[in-house]
């Protein structure tokens, strides 16, 4: 292995790790969402497929769904907000650095180098954090904590690196500057070493494990916020995406469960448990129905009148099929499959079923249920 290869190999695993993490939610806002998810649905159903890993494909904040809580309506903005701060930081950081490398031909401190001594890193943490509030799944953000470890390790490499070739000048800047915090003052220390890497381990396990616990505890905050009803004959639990009192929840369940389609079913299944989602859009139904994973082809074949009520009727199953318990769909157990649409219109009693048949979707598809 040559020089050139031995300094370029730490690059490939945080590379990875990070296109991973980011992968899915940009292409989720891109037209051919439906398209790439046939190809990254792989990955999410072999996690799903067993009880060590089924929680990673889940999300641990709303996707579509309103709650009470008027700040989790803002995580999305946050994320994006985070994310073009560090898509635009890096690149400013990347100008600064290549000028004095390349043209000032010496190790750069000064400018943002000044405050903190790895900010191209840094501010590829803040983006990440921005992609991971847009698309909160426990992969994302396990991914995303990963990245921060292998990040750490990186600019030690690249610390080593540049001491053995600048010497002592390096020395005086390692010592002056922080390593990622910017708000930390620079200051003078001669006795200053590197952080011991098993206290940088012990570090980094405290935040990985502070970080998902509070991941959980989001999750479980949100779901008890949610516009939700649950209904105990027949099992009906109902999810409204919008603001809606509870009586108004139960009276578009009730109208759907009236259909023809619905009480032939029940009544055939009396032990089965429907999850209904409500919107009340044809925007936000195209996106409900892609997260579910529709093929955009049959997706665009649907008639559907331009308001109304859509309730997605889906079946709720528990991932494994001998647990005797009814079943929950926010649990991190229980799966769901699409069934029927339900269009209601507003001003009359009038309701047309679809069938959602398995052949419209892509199989094996995570779906996302809030």
């Amino acid at each position: 292995m040559n020089s050139t290869t031995t300094r370029r190999w730490p690059w490939v695993v945080p590379i990875l790790v990070y296109a991973a993490a980011t992968l899915e939610m940009i292409i989720m806002v891109t037209p051919f969402a439906a398209y790439f998810y046939s190809v990254y649905t792989p990955l999410l159903h072999g996690l799903e497929s067993s009880v060590i890993t089924a929680w990673l494909p889940q999300f641990f904040l709303p996707h579509l769904a309103y709650t009470k809580i008027a700040a989790f309506r803002y995580v999305e903005w946050l994320g994006a907000f985070l994310a073009l701060v560090g898509i635009l930081g890096f690149f400013a950081c990347a100008i600064q650095l290549y000028y004095g490398k390349f043209i000032k031909k010496k190790l750069v401190t000064g400018g943002l180098y000044g405050r903190v001594r790895h900010p191209q890193y840094l501010m590829l943490i803040i983006g990440g954090a921005g992609f991971l509030f847009l698309w909160p799944r426990f992969f994302i953000l396990v991914t995303y904590l990963a990245m921060l470890g292998l990040y750490y390790m990186l600019a030690r490499f690249e610390e080593e690196t540049i001491r053995k070739r600048y010497g002592s000048e390096t020395d005086v800047y390692l010592a002056r500057v922080s390593m990622f915090n910017p708000l930390r003052k620079p200051r003078e220390n001669a006795n200053w070493q590197p952080l011991p890497r098993s206290k940088a381990l012990g570090i980094w396990s405290g935040v990985f494990a502070i970080s998902l616990l509070l991941a959980f505890g989001l999750r479980a905050l949100a779901i008890s916020q949610f516009y939700s009803v649950a209904q105990q004959n027949p099992n009906v639990t109902a999810l409204s995406f919008r603001k809606m009192a509870d009586d108004e929840i139960n009276a578009v369940v009730n109208s759907a469960l009236q259909t023809v389609t619905l009480t032939n079913l029940l009544e055939e299944n009396p032990q089965y448990a429907l999850y209904m989602q409500i919107n009340d859009g044809r925007s936000q139904l195209t996106h409900l129905l892609i997260d579910l994973g529709m093929k955009a082809d049959r997706r665009r074949e649907l008639q559907l009148p331009d308001d109304g009520w859509f309730l997605v009727v889906s079946r709720i199953l528990l991932r494994d099929p001998e647990a005797g318990a009814t079943p929950d769909p926010f649990s991190l157990a229980a799966k769901i499959e699409p069934l029927y649409l339900v269009s209601l219109a507003r001003e009359t009693d009038s309701a047309t079923v679809t069938d959602l048949t398995p052949d419209l979707f892509y199989p094996g598809f995570s779906r996302i249920l809030f």
